[in-house]
């Protein structure tokens, strides 16, 4: 028995709702017992709700007060700090607005990409994130994060009563020091132990040990670690056609081909060579493991369609992305020169018949390519003047029993990522973006480090040679310590209210209004701005979320 759920996103909404309703119900019993709060286990949650359990301990605190010191050290890398932290404060508020605008000024169409269970950074739930590597980072970043506002708060005197994490479920979602309120913010009849500027200071320690984690975390990965990863000549399957027999037996886009009836076929003209017979032998690598395949050995020679250009002459005619083109007008393509060679002779107006391995064959009426851009009129041809299809190449391939075949871009895909620290602002933007887009032309959805064909194109070298296998997990490891805290970082400068930046930015703006009117308007008027900011950006991270499903509604 088998269901097929077609839910829209509404029903999904009441789904969760349900589901949270019941869980805080559950909660409920755990919430009002004394005996768990004196063991340090308390429910907490939103107007009353329960929703999260806080473990709470006061093991560890002396650990505290020794890494605080010498306190001049700490005082002063956070000090050195807090101008980075404005600044990235002030950049990715008008990076979170500018996509609001955006969003509200064109929704976008629902993707994967923007699916809510991916705005959130849960391993897991987010599918671009993979859940062990995930989990392990956002352990790190927790206890980075909160362990230097321990620091930083014991550095300033001021009393830290308990640290613990906070569980949504069963699954930890955030760790927490927890200073002495009374200390930090002071109450209407004490004013706070320290100053406003050791106050910015503990609230700031968080964001900082971030980036500093992030920085160096990138550092070791982008250096010394993709330094040490030496490409390997292999194979791989880059697209299996619908109803073929490869399909039906299994086979699968992301397979590295090792062998072709025993022998080895590493380059494109070995494994045509080997596939004469009308059935092969065919052993791949997929998910690590080794597998064997009996495919037809016809195979044909071309070029692999990386993707098509909307409203061209091969979209019209329906060419599909994934095509391997084998000939024009009945002449062998064998490879890109021999393509571009071909289109060269054509026309503007002229009809050519395009055949893919398959078997296939596609009558295309070509357009000019003069109001094309330079980088499309590449893809294809040479000369000016000549007929234009609009394919975009990603080079030669095979194919044979439904799969098409190309030879592993290892060395390209990584100077790509090499270049990306390399690019200034560019770069840090695509660094921020890496997870979710990947290297385009090399990698189907994302990048979420190196596993499946990734770890059978590269081998460790050097100092990392003895490592095998284990290379890849330091690798995958650094990465996401350093994505992870990084956007952690960056979150937690939003000046919102229950945020680190909330709080610094009340601090900073109340600074600014007492130069100007009496404390206490002052105060009036700071509370009025932090609520402003947190509202304004509650409700873009809300339009983000929702703008994709209204991409169709029209008024």
């Amino acid at each position: 028995m088998s269901f097929d759920l077609q839910l829209e996103f509404a029903d999904w909404m009441l789904i969760a709702a349900a589901l949270i309703g019941l869980y805080s119900i559950l909660l409920l019993p755990l919430r009002d017992s004394e005996a768990w709060k004196k063991r340090g286990v308390t429910v907490g949650g939103i107007s009353g709700i329960p929703l999260l359990i806080f473990l709470r301990t006061t093991k560890g605190l002396k650990l505290l007060d020794q890494l605080s010191r010498p306190k001049w050290i700490w005082r002063t890398a956070v000090t050195i700090g807090i101008p980075l932290v404005i600044l990235s404060m002030a950049t990715f508020l008008i990076l979170v607005l500018l996509m609001t605008y955006l969003m509200i000024l064109s929704p976008p169409e629902p993707s994967s990409y923007n699916a809510p269970r991916n705005i959130l950074l849960i391993p897991g739930l987010n599918e671009y994130i993979p859940f062990l590597w995930g989990w392990i980072a956002l352990f790190v970043t927790m206890l980075v994060h909160e362990f230097a506002h321990g620091i930083l708060s014991r550095v300033e005197g001021v009393r830290v009563k308990s640290m613990g994490i906070v569980t949504l479920l069963v699954a930890p979602i955030a760790a927490f020091v927890e200073p002495d309120e009374e200390d930090l913010f002071g109450t209407k009849n004490k004013p706070p132990l320290v100053n406003r500027a050791a106050r910015i200071r503990i609230l700031s320690a968080g964001v900082i040990a971030n980036f500093m984690v992030a920085a160096l975390a990138m550092a070791l990965f982008f250096g010394p670690v993709l330094g040490s990863m030496s490409p390997v000549d292999r194979l791989i399957a880059v697209g299996v056609q619908e109803d073929s027999i490869a399909e039906e037996a299994g086979f699968e886009s992301g397979m590295v081909l090792l062998q072709v009836n025993g022998e080895n076929a590493i380059k494109i003209e070995e494994l045509y060579s080997n596939l004469g017979s009308s059935m092969v032998e065919m052993e791949v690598l997929h998910n690590g493991q080794k597998e064997i395949f009996n495919l037809p050995g016809q195979a044909a020679r071309g070029i692999m369609v990386a993707s098509i250009f909307p409203d061209s002459p091969a979209d019209s005619v329906g060419l599909p992305a994934g095509s391997v083109i084998s000939r024009i007008d009945g002449k062998e393509v064998v490879d890109v020169e021999g393509f571009r060679r071909e289109m060269n002779l054509t026309r503007p107006g002229q009809i050519i018949t395009i055949t893919t391995g398959s078997g296939k064959s596609y009558q295309v009426n070509l357009t000019s390519a003069a109001g094309q851009g330079e980088d499309e009129q590449k893809e294809e041809s040479d000369a000016v003047g000549t007929g234009f299809i609009g394919i975009v190449m990603s080079g030669n391939a095979i194919y044979s029993g439904g799969v098409a075949f190309q030879e592993a871009p290892a060395s390209e895909f990584l100077q790509m990522l090499k270049t990306i620290p390399k690019s200034g602002v560019e770069g840090f933007a695509y660094m921020l973006n890496l997870p979710f887009s990947g290297i385009p032309g090399f990698t189907q959805k994302g990048f979420p480090g190196f596993s499946g064909w990734l770890t059978a194109v590269y081998e460790p070298v050097g100092w990392a040679e003895p490592l095998g296998e284990r290379f890849f997990w330091i690798a995958n490891l650094l990465l996401w310590i350093g994505w992870i805290n990084l956007y952690a970082g960056l979150f937690n400068c939003l000046p919102a209210g229950p945020l680190d930046g909330g709080h610094i930015f009340r601090d900073l703006v109340q600074t600014g209004f007492e130069r100007l009117v009496p404390p206490e308007k002052a105060e009036k008027l700071t509370r009025t701005a932090v609520a402003i900011f947190t509202w304004v950006i509650l409700t873009s991270l809300l339009i983000s979320i929702i703008a994709p499903f209204t991409h169709n509604i029209s008024i």
